[in-house]
């Protein structure tokens, strides 16, 4: 029988998870709009489709930054308050986006956007995984993690309904409105977190111990997050800023298929965020990275045929089960659980952005960049995702499991 702390943690749980995932949604949803505007960004300022990608790369880049200072931040002052401080943050400059007059200010704008979408994640998945009963940290974490393709979905509806009027600029004044709903909310109705307030109180000292990610037998838990983190994004992140340029400039498919297809992709994504994180309760974390991994390898061929319309729907929904979804699914409490509370967020922050860094940022520059050599995007694309779905297994076959384990 259900004591009454018992209950309460529980709502509590469903009302961190409701929000927290939207906070994430809707972070989502400005950089996804930006991956639908990549043509526009290169036509208004007369720039390669590498240097308009570096953008969203340079956002990413920097979220490695956010995710260390926000991390900190939230290990010394607390999940929640650095948690909002995040979300307004980011929504200020996503505002601004849209007051971009050159190349030159869309970079910078965006950069600072990229400090803000760090530090949210780094601070809102720890306080969800402890806000959380242990035995539905892995469903909670696919849901949050489902958030991501929410926002692609969110994106898509306003690129298709809102474009035609708005132009490119107008979608970013508009989409930075919820992220402030939703902080305002996290602010008055969450508490903070019982597990970091008491991690607080038994400390001698204030300062947040760093040295613990590489002391005390910690080391490898530290960079083996780093590496999971690195491949998971290499293997999602050319998905994500390159499908809707090759549905355009491959497939020469309008705005509303287009659009169609990224909300199909991320349909898909939440399924398999839903199922691989319920899935992970059941038969562990890295089996279900494992499995997702492989099916993401058989599926990476799809980018080579889509003006097929039978193909590229099927496959478009299968790699979105298994790479936006599966992959990812038990990634946000698997990282987590590497970490001790009194470095969770700096754990988890610092190494989940050092892969969107290196996975998020580098791999898709990389992917342009070869492009015009293995027989242009569509071939790039396939061998970045089927390489980095191999290594993505391999690596999560070299950890312990950690299904179950109480948070230390």
């Amino acid at each position: 029988m259900e004591t009454k702390r018992d209950l309460e943690a529980s709502r509590n749980g469903i009302k961190a998870l409701i929000s927290i995932g939207l906070a994430w949604a809707f972070d989502a949803m400005d950089f996804s709009i930006l991956t639908f505007v990549l043509v526009d960004i290169m036509k208004d300022y007369h720039v390669p489709l590498t240097l308009a990608a570096g953008v969203a790369s340079a956002t990413t880049f920097a979220r490695l930054g956010g995710g260390f200072f926000g991390g900190l931040l939230g290990d010394y002052w607390g999940r929640k308050a650095s948690l909002v401080l995040s979300i307004f943050w980011f929504a200020v400059f996503e505002f601004l986006t849209g007051f971009s007059i050159d190349f030159t200010l869309l970079y910078v704008v965006r950069i600072f956007y990229g400090i803000g979408m760090g530090a949210m994640y780094a601070n809102g998945t720890p306080m969800l995984m402890e806000l959380m009963p242990t035995k539905w940290r892995g469903i909670a974490s696919g849901i949050m993690q489902s958030g991501f393709s929410f926002g692609f979905i969110f994106a898509a509806l306003i690129y298709r309904n809102w474009y035609g009027f708005l132009g490119w600029h107008g979608l970013f004044y508009v989409a930075c409105i919820p992220a402030v709903l939703v902080a305002i909310y996290i602010w008055w109705q969450l508490p903070e977190s019982t597990r970091w307030k008491n991690e607080r109180a038994e400390q001698t000292s204030k300062k947040v111990p760093i040295s613990q990610l590489f002391n005390q037998g910690h080391t490898w838990s530290t960079i083996h997050a780093a590496i999971i983190s690195v491949l998971a994004f290499s293997v999602t992140y050319p998905i994500n800023v390159f499908y809707a340029t090759l549905l355009t400039k491959n497939g020469h498919f309008d705005t509303a298929v287009v659009a169609d297809t990224i909300i199909l992709l991320n349909v898909a994504g939440i399924i398999g965020n839903v199922i691989g994180g319920y899935v992970s309760d059941l038969i562990g974390r890295k089996w279900v990275i494992v499995i997702s991994g492989i099916a993401t390898l058989f599926c990476s061929f799809l980018f080579l045929d889509i003006t097929n319309d039978t193909l590229r729907i099927v496959f478009t929904f299968l790699i979105g089960l298994f790479s936006i979804g599966g992959v990812w699914a038990a990634i946000p409490t698997y990282i987590a659980e590497h970490f001790r509370t009194s470095v969770r967020s700096t754990g988890q922050g610092t190494t989940y952005h050092f892969g969107a860094a290196l996975g998020g940022a580098i791999v898709p520059l990389i992917v342009s960049s070869v492009a015009p050599y293995v027989g242009g995007l569509a071939w790039s694309m396939t061998y970045s995702v089927a390489i980095a779905s191999v290594l993505i297994s391999v690596f999560a076959l070299l950890y312990k499991e950690t299904k179950g384990m109480e948070l230390e």
